[in-house]
């Protein structure tokens, strides 16, 4: 289960880093709007991007959320996702309108993706959670990447 610091950063409109790992091992990022639900993160993306793609051979995902606060020592907070990723056939337009409130304040998606018949949803569901921050649980964990 997600802890209250976790819920609350993954709440804000920070956007997420994804890494997924390309064919030949080489690191694939992109940049996401994302919604977290119940203990999973939510985004959507095209069937055929390199990321579903990547994430359809293997569903090892990480996903990197900076925060706007500094540590007492000054390191930007970050929060560290490791987990194993799934992918349902979409469109989905609620969750692409959900984004668009957290995003921009708009009710509906103003982009082709909300009703796209390649559309996709990735459901992320998380194993680790690490970084800089109020969500590392354990002393001393923190600053693992």
């Amino acid at each position: 289960m997600m802890t209250a610091p976790v819920q609350a950063l993954l709440g804000s409109d920070a956007v997420a880093h994804v890494w997924t790992r390309n064919p030949d091992g080489s690191p694939q990022v992109s940049v996401v709007w994302f919604i977290a639900h119940g203990d999973e993160i939510l985004f959507g993306t095209d069937a055929n991007s390199q990321k579903a793609r990547n994430l359809a051979r293997d569903p090892h995902i990480v996903l990197s959320v900076e925060d706007t606060e500094r540590n007492e020592r000054g390191f930007q907070q970050h929060m560290i996702i490791r987990g194993t990723a799934a992918i349902e056939p979409g469109p989905a337009p609620q969750l692409m309108d959900d984004m668009a409130m957290k995003y921009l304040g708009l009710s509906r998606h103003p982009l082709a993706l909300r009703d796209s018949p390649t559309a996709v949803v990735v459901r992320v569901t998380v194993d680790r959670v690490s970084g800089e921050g109020p969500w590392v649980e354990t002393a001393g964990a923190g600053h693992q990447v």
